[in-house]
């Protein structure tokens, strides 16, 4: 017991040193690192407001606690009987209606049914192949035509890098015309089974588990990101499903393991690395507490139970990798980024180098983030459950699990070489539940005959709850909001354009040299996406459009024999001296070398960005696909009057236009083939 509290300890004095200091400095920042560069640029600001957030709410709350002493005792007493006083299963349901509704809410009223990551777009991409039959996109001869981030060719077709389980979920939706409704579902699944499981692994706190699922109802952080359809949604539902079915084989039949099997499953096949960390946990952290008492008879019927519900998607996962990419253990993010997407200290596929250093500096501004994200409080979530584990009393029934539930994924994360506030998603109920435990055990009832100080400090404590709630609705939600919300100019390039005339339509979006050159490098070019990254930043585009012309040719006559023209391709961090960076137009910059000789052909590549240019990703999914005709237009890359006549040539029923801006600083618009072709590329 005093070693685990010992543990509790340094977990908690850990915890507050991540909520206070910068520790993300230590981040190296002084090269071309535009990441890393803005990872700090966040945290800054997100450290001001956590240091100004808490000083504000802790003198409100001293202050109420003078004026009104422990009244926020009362009003939590009364609010917890009530919902207690309701039956479990409409509760959990009352709840996932609620999470449902506000999801879809941020997602057709906010989001406006757009998309707000490419990681969707190019997940939405994969299921439309799969909702229509085939496991893979097969397109004309002009792979770059449609290649966006994180989508690649593999020898049998166009797919995203993503594990299946949740290409199969988007999949489903798009077949019955409700992709719309996917997160809002998945959150709603998430959210009912997490107001089923919670009270019974806190037996003791039913009340404030039931609490802390209404706030992961009406938390802002994971409402936001359910109004879209990452793979986090399908990990995040699949892990309440595990949470929930372990429990009831844990206190029942041991048949509930199958259910639990199968939503381990689910989570690796969405989530890899957060699916077997919290698959474990939530099985045999579970099964394996005490009491040690039970017979090996009932540990094996769950341990086989487990199995046969996850056997299947272990076979589905390993034929589908093993299909597209040619081993069961390969998945799709290695055959698209190489072996420097694995876990561990290395070099990253960006080109830079990820150590103990960039893990520790990287960590620090996730727990920044998710510390003040998850409800929008300025007083920060990782700061109370630092204050738990540091002055709270034992930690109730249950509270170990929910522990290692918040902070193994922290943990885990850490190896990983990508960082973002949404890579804890799943671990949000835990920290939202510990935040509830903290509130309530920081700020009890004091002790008959306490001195006025300590009777002052724990009313102080009370009245920290409803003021960070308060200050959350008044400020932080529509700040976040705020920074949510489109501008008119992404509207107007995100936007399906009006097709004038009736018919099937071909659009050619312009999009910038640079990403021109990466799909070429990928497409015809056969390149990966690190080595793509990489070569894009360490050379000028004149001399990578020149490579890649020689790569379209090698490919396209497989003829070694001409020199190839000399380039970087070093994965290395950086820019090289020399290299200049300028811009060409708003959201058009190229890379220079003072005195090389510019070709006729970059220059023309160059000229073709003046007016501006159009991402092709927010678009392209709104249309129809090669072989997916929903009677949409067919968004492609235009790629130059020679490769698009090639395209023209493959889909002679669509009527071209190409969606490009006309005049500098205007917004794009739709014009004909020819006009366009006019403009952009002078004939």
């Amino acid at each position: 017991m005093r070693l685990r509290k010992t543990v509790e300890r340094i977990a908690g004095g850990l915890l507050l040193v991540f909520a206070f200091l910068p520790i993300y400095r230590v981040l190296d920042t002084t090269g071309e690192a535009p990441f890393r560069q803005a990872s700090v640029d966040i945290a800054d600001v997100t450290l001001e407001l956590v240091w100004w957030g808490s000083l504000v709410t802790i003198l409100l709350a001293g202050l109420l606690a003078h004026l009104a002493g422990g009244l926020p005792r009362v009003w939590g007493r009364w609010f917890l009987a009530r919902i207690e006083a309701v039956p479990l299963p409409s509760y959990a349901l009352g709840v996932a209606l609620l999470g449902f509704t506000l999801a879809l809410i941020a997602g057709v009223g906010l989001f406006d049914g757009f998309y707000t990551n490419v990681d969707e777009i190019a997940s939405r991409l994969n299921a439309e192949f799969l909702a229509s039959g085939s496991l893979v996109g097969i397109l004309p001869d002009l792979p770059e035509a449609w290649l966006i981030p994180n989508t690649l060719m593999t020898g049998d077709g166009f797919v995203s890098q993503y594990p299946p389980a949740h290409l199969m979920v988007m999949a489903l939706f798009v077949r019955l015309g409700a992709s719309v409704f996917v997160g809002p579902t998945l959150f709603a699944i998430m959210v009912g089974f997490t107001a089923l499981a919670l009270p019974r692994l806190l037996p003791n706190r039913v009340g404030l588990a039931r609490a802390a699922a209404l706030l992961t109802a009406m938390s802002p952080f994971l409402v936001f990101l359910a109004g879209g359809a990452l793979s986090h949604l399908t990990a995040g539902a699949a892990g309440a499903v595990c949470l929930y079915a372990a429990l009831r084989a844990r206190d029942g039949g041991w048949g509930w393991g199958v259910l639990a099997g199968g939503a381990v499953g689910m989570m690796v096949s969405s989530r890899p690395l957060i699916g077997l960390i919290l698959g474990t946990l939530f099985t045999l952290g579970i099964w394996v507490a005490p009491p040690l008492t039970r017979r090996v008879g009932w540990w094996m019927r769950r341990a086989l139970a487990t199995a046969l519900g996850g056997i299947p998607f272990a076979i589905g996962l390993g034929w589908y990798n093993h299909a597209l990419f040619g081993r069961v253990g390969a998945f799709g993010y290695l055959a698209a980024f190489g072996e420097d997407h694995r876990l561990g200290f290395h070099r990253d596929p960006w080109g830079y180098s990820y150590q103990l250093g960039e893990a520790l500096g990287f960590t620090s501004t996730d727990l920044l983030s998710v510390g003040v994200q998850f409800l929008e409080t300025p007083l920060p979530l990782t700061a109370l459950v630092a204050a738990l584990l540091l002055a709270g009393r034992k930690l109730p029934r249950g509270g170990g699990l929910l522990i290692g539930w918040a902070l193994l994924p922290v943990l885990g994360n850490a190896l990983y070489w990508f960082h973002a506030s949404r890579m804890l998603f799943e671990a949000a109920p835990a920290w939202i539940a510990l935040g509830v435990l903290a509130f309530a055990e920081l700020g009890r009832e004091p002790e008959s005959g306490a001195p006025p100080v300590r009777i002052l400090a724990r009313n102080a404590v009370a009245w920290l709850a409803p003021v960070s709630l308060v200050l959350a609705v008044a400020w932080g939600v529509p700040e976040r909001v705020r920074t949510y919300r489109w501008s008119q100019e992404t509207l107007d390039r995100i936007t399906q354009p009006s097709i004038p005339t009736p018919g099937p339509a071909i659009v050619f979006v312009h999009t910038s040299w640079n990403e021109r050159l990466s799909a070429s490098l990928q497409g015809a070019g056969g390149m990966r996406q690190d080595s793509v990254i990489s070569a894009l930043r360490r050379n000028s585009n004149c001399s990578l459009h020149q490579f890649a012309v020689y790569r379209e040719g090698l490919a396209r006559e497989n003829d070694a024999s001409r020199p190839a023209p000399v380039v970087d391709l070093l994965q290395g961090e950086g820019t090289p001296p020399g290299i200049e960076r300028q811009a060409v137009a708003p959201g058009a910059t190229v890379r220079l070398i003072p005195g090389e000789t510019i070709t006729d052909a970059c220059l023309r590549e160059m000229s073709a960005d003046r007016f501006g240019v159009v991402a092709l990703a927010p678009l392209i999914w709104q249309g129809d696909l090669p072989g997916v005709d929903r009677g949409r237009p067919l968004y492609v890359r235009d790629l130059g009057p020679d490769k698009n006549a090639r395209l023209l040539a493959a889909f002679p029923e669509r009527t071209p236009y190409v969606f490009v801006p006309k005049a500098p600083e205007a917004a794009a618009e739709l014009v004909p083939f020819q006009e366009g072709m006019r403009v952009l590329w002078g004939g």
